[in-house]
């Protein structure tokens, strides 16, 4: 296990999904684009907090104090959340997108000013059915990495965040991220030939199987990210909560179905052009570290192209030690994504 461990550093920790979901209100009349595209909508978003005191008491609320405000002001200070209020530097917009005959929802973060266009990263949120959302601490973090020079474009996929249909774990939310592709294409500014995936826990795995599905992805990060459900320890947890009704065929054969979602059982599948980060904190408890552990020993048996970063005492979510992970994610993103990089981390 060791040999595959390339850094590890200290915890971070859970998401705080209870609290701080809201999606971004709207703030504009929408308008439709050209028929040849996806997109159906887009208007401009307004934060849902005014004040950067009112988000930092709202965060105080938080049952876990690795998200209250003391943490949060280490992460984003008050003149960026000022920023990213006032889109100074940035442009947010609510999307609407068509697939499979469904209005999609999501969220397009860019740049204002680019001289060159601009990379892209799909981010894949986590939880799934009446637990998914986009919260808006990663809305927050879609700035960050917008500012850094990246087109963020997330999907609330169907049957979530307002989104038609009904919540899918199988093909549809897969097919909901693949679209994203041609969202990109349809962005101005969007460096549509240079796409990343960012994906946290259930969008972890979901990034494994957009992975197997398309050569058009230049690098993935993967955080906390499931691999095999069949064996999962709260496999039982989640029969009873949340499997039926949303797993593709669960009900005709559930260790085919779930075999399905889990990339442990086919990692030959995955793009060999693809560089994967999977960061895993070493005790997370949602998703056991053993998930990328197995991975990792699926590429490097393959001689996939990877990186593995298990912090130590890391929980599900690692916000506790968030800048390290931003720090990983950041110098992986630029050193695949982004032309005038000359350097890439070691693998």
């Amino acid at each position: 296990m060791s040999r595959i461990i390339k850094r590890a550093f200290a915890e971070t920790a859970l998401q705080f999904v209870a609290g701080i979901f809201a999606f971004i209100a709207l703030a504009a009349p929408s308008f439709a684009t050209e028929d040849t595209s996806p997109i159906l909508e887009r208007t401009p978003c307004k934060f849902l907090f005014e004040k950067y005191d009112e988000w930092l008491a709202f965060m105080d609320e938080a049952p876990d104090p690795a998200w209250r405000s003391s943490a949060m002001r280490q992460l984003f200070d008050e003149a960026s959340f000022n920023r990213y209020r006032d889109q100074t530097s940035l442009s947010c917009d609510k999307l609407v997108y068509l697939n499979d005959g469904l209005k999609i929802n999501g969220f397009v973060i860019a740049p204002s000013i680019m001289d060159e266009p601009a990379p892209v990263v799909l981010f894949a949120h986590g939880g799934v059915a009446q637990w998914g959302r986009i919260t808006f601490f990663d809305l927050l973090e879609m700035h960050r990495l917008a500012e850094r020079g990246y087109v963020v474009i997330a999907s609330a996929l169907r049957g979530e965040g307002g989104s038609e249909g009904a919540p899918n774990l199988g093909a549809g939310d897969r097919s909901d991220m693949l679209r994203l592709i041609d969202v990109a294409k349809h962005i101005d500014g969007a460096r549509a030939s240079r796409i990343g995936v960012w994906g946290f826990s259930r969008g972890g795995g979901l990034g494994y199987r957009v992975l197997a599905e398309t050569d058009e992805i230049e690098t993935a990060v993967l955080i906390g990210a499931p691999s095999d459900l069949v064996n999962s320890e709260r496999r039982e947890e989640f029969h009873e909560h949340v499997y039926p009704g949303v797993v593709d065929s669960y009900e005709e054969d559930q260790d085919k179905a779930l075999t399905e979602l889990s990339a442990a059982y086919w990692p030959e599948r995955l793009s060999k052009k693809t560089p994967i980060l999977l960061i895993h904190g070493a005790d997370d408890v949602r998703v056991p570290v053993s998930n990328s552990l197995t991975m990792a020993e699926h590429l490097a048996r393959l001689d996939h192209p990877f990186r593995l970063v298990v912090p130590r005492d890391g929980s599900h979510t690692l916000i506790e030690h968030q800048q390290d992970v931003r720090d990983e994610m950041d110098r992986w993103l630029d050193a695949y994504l982004k032309p005038s990089s000359s350097s890439r981390p070691q693998q």
